[in-house]
């Protein structure tokens, strides 16, 4: 019998907490340590958590750093704010959003 190998590659990605997020009004806002504040409207997060669509961040002067989207999995927002991946789980997301948590952890994805 021949033997075989069993290549396989797998990105190693580890997660760290860099930020949090929270609810500002009607503004959902992402604070990252150390770079600054960026805020998405309420209803653009909800657009984007029953999968209509990507939505545009912005920073607190309005311009534009990145864009909100589902993974693929659906278990995870991703937030890509001036080239650089973050996510957040979408239980802890959508608690925010309800009111049952005030706030929640961001994660920067290192590689």
């Amino acid at each position: 019998m021949d033997r075989f190998a069993v290549v396989r590659e797998s990105l190693f990605r580890s997660l760290e907490k860099e930020g949090r997020f929270r609810i500002e009004e009607e503004n959902f806002v992402i604070y990252l340590d150390g770079i600054g504040s960026f805020q998405i409207g309420r209803a653009q997060v909800i657009l984007v958590l029953i999968r209509l669509g990507d939505e545009v961040n912005r920073d607190m002067d309005g311009e534009v750093v990145g864009v909100m989207s589902l993974s693929e999995s659906g278990k995870g927002v991703k937030m890509v704010i001036r080239e650089r991946l973050y996510v957040a789980p979408v239980r802890r997301v959508k608690r925010v959003l309800e009111g049952k948590e005030k706030k929640g952890a961001l994660f920067g994805i290192k590689t």
